[in-house]
């Protein structure tokens, strides 16, 4: 008989490390009091650019139901919302 060799569970062996690899490029972060965003700042003090973020956009979705067969189907109504990302 063949011994088996424990392994993780299927979906465990498909994650992989999200975070980031190398240390980040700022050291500090404030609150611009002005415009409240974020501002990252490296070692000496200078500001990071962090890049480009997408914007989440949430549109509703209409579907048409009711009726059994043979009838005359329902007025659409929204039902649900659908997320769509935009780059900046």
């Amino acid at each position: 008989m063949e011994a088996l060799t424990p392994q993780a569970p299927w979906a465990m062996r498909l994650v992989t490390d999200r975070l980031p690899v190398n240390p980040p490029p700022y050291t500090t972060v404030t609150l611009d009091e002005a415009t409240q965003t974020a501002r990252y700042t490296d070692a000496v003090g200078r500001l990071v650019e962090m890049g480009k973020h997408g914007t989440n956009k949430a549109k509703g979705t209409a579907s048409v139901s009711g009726g059994g067969d043979g009838q005359v189907p329902q007025p659409q109504s929204q039902d649900d919302n659908t997320t769509d990302y935009e780059s900046d």
